[in-house]
């Protein structure tokens, strides 16, 4: 075996802080420029170093070729284990048996089943604005990605106090999760509003839990499948795992739609062809209606549209431990090391994607665009054995709130403000987006006014 590449450092290192303010300041930008100084990188967290690969090659194998010689990174663990051992926080063989266990409920079958109710909480939300209305859409969107998961969650009436409970505590909570990851320990101590509001959240989902178990029905709900559910021994989930996997469902359900959808408006906001497309579509597959889940696989370009704002904003950071000695891209990682890698890098680097700068749904019709996406290049959702068991949904979820809301608004930039692209957790949110919320016409000559001007993103 030939000797190990030399792992260069990354330049910029300050001293005992390391590479922490620039991270820290502009991580968009910083994550971008380490591929300039190789395909695996070392850089400087305080004094502990970190690793990270900035090619498809060495992110294929770190997530999928090799995913058996490393385990989750060590932050995405503690955001999660204050809920519990959940799918999404564990490792090895618990997560294979969980995963197992999760899969029926995102199954293409069942994910049919959860179109009406998030249609349901699309149309709440359509239905709270007026004409004139000025909305700050990521807030708006947190709360209505929160009413998808919740209303996908339970469906039952018996549901509606744990549909309530998680809608009104779901943000709540999730700040919980976020902060966790910063302060494990410390931070589950603090009298803060989601640390009250988790335990009677736990309290009314048992309740829950409890009912539909003795009504023995099934509603069609994620709740339903998870009661159902067994493994290879034919024993199923213990009701205090699955209030766990809810309220891991509900939290890790939340952001990611949420920062999507919310990109999806501000780039039909600056560009009238796209929503023309995009309102042409929906009056001719819909013609006024909610979205059923046959129309979904119609709504061609609404899909693109997902698609290429998953591209372009996917999550900023991922990552990975070694569990033992690892070889990738011919460097030697040591035991117990951290291994970065950012979708939003790889995703926005011009070697993988042209123009990546522009907002191009285009690029994923296969009769204009016949290049394939280099494997480890495509990974807004990670990859291999952690990938996120969730994707459709997401992608599910965040079309439905696209056509739903895009059927009956138009949403126009407040003002001339610059919209910067922020790092909210792992995900990328555009901010500040303040929108006026306007009624739409299928009327030709109202689909073809000129809309304001729309302000340009930064980074």
């Amino acid at each position: 075996m030939p000797a190990p590449l030399q792992v260069p450092d990354v330049p910029g290192s300050w001293p005992v802080v390391g590479h922490l303010p620039q991270l820290a300041r502009r991580p968009l930008d910083f994550l971008s420029s380490l591929a300039d100084h190789g395909d695996l990188v070392r850089i400087r967290l305080g004094r502990k170093p970190v690793y990270v690969a900035t090619h498809p090659d060495l992110v294929r194998s770190l997530l999928v070729t090799d995913a058996h010689a490393y385990t989750r990174g060590a932050g995405h663990a503690k955001a999660l284990a204050f809920i519990g051992p959940i799918l999404v926080a564990t490792t090895g063989e618990p997560h294979r048996r969980q995963r197992r266990m999760m899969q029926p409920c995102f199954h293409r079958q069942r994910l049919g089943s959860y179109v009406s109710a998030m249609c349901s909480a699309a149309t709440e939300t359509a239905d709270s604005w007026s004409a004139q209305d000025v909305v700050d859409v990521v807030p708006v969107m947190t709360e209505l990605a929160t009413a998808m998961i919740a209303k996908s969650l339970f469906v039952s009436e018996r549901a509606a106090h744990a549909e309530a409970e998680l809608r009104k505590t779901g943000n709540a909570i999730l700040t919980v999760a976020r902060m966790s990851a910063i302060l494990p320990g410390i931070y589950r101590r603090l009298p803060t509003p989601g640390n009250r509001q988790l335990p009677p959240a736990r309290t009314v989902i048992e309740e829950t839990i409890a009912a539909y178990r003795a009504e023995g029905q099934d509603h069609g709900d994620m709740l339903s499948t998870l009661l159902r559910t067994t493994d290879a021994t034919g024993t199923g989930l213990t009701d205090e795992e699955i209030r766990d996997e809810v309220m891991g469902l509900a939290i890790t359900g939340i952001g990611g739609p949420a920062a999507i959808a919310s990109w999806i408006f501000y780039e039909l906001g600056q560009n009238p062809d796209l929503e023309r497309r995009l309102h042409e579509e929906l009056d001719t597959v819909l013609d006024g209606r909610p979205p059923s889940s046959q129309d979904l696989t119609r709504l061609v370009f609404t899909q693109r549209l997902v698609k290429e704002a998953l591209r372009k904003y996917p999550g900023w950071v991922g990552a990975r431990r070694t569990r033992e000695s690892v070889r990738l891209g011919g460097h030697e990682i040591p035991v117990d090391a951290e291994v970065m890698y950012s979708a939003y890098a790889l995703q926005n680097d011009p070697r993988w994607y042209p123009d990546p700068e522009r907002f191009d749904p285009d690029r994923w019709d296969p009769q204009q665009n016949a290049t394939r996406v280099k494997k480890g290049a495509w990974v807004p959702f990670s990859g291999g054995v952690y990938k996120c068991i969730g994707d459709a949904f997401t992608e599910t979820e965040t079309a439905v709130a696209v056509a739903v809301i895009a059927s009956r608004w138009r949403l126009r930039p407040a003002d001339g403000r610059s919209v910067r692209a922020s790092h909210l957790a792992t995900h990328v949110v555009p901010r500040p987006l303040r929108m006026v919320v306007e009624p739409r016409s299928r009327n030709k000559d109202e689909a073809e006014r000129s809309p304001h001007e729309a302000p340009q993103v930064s980074r």
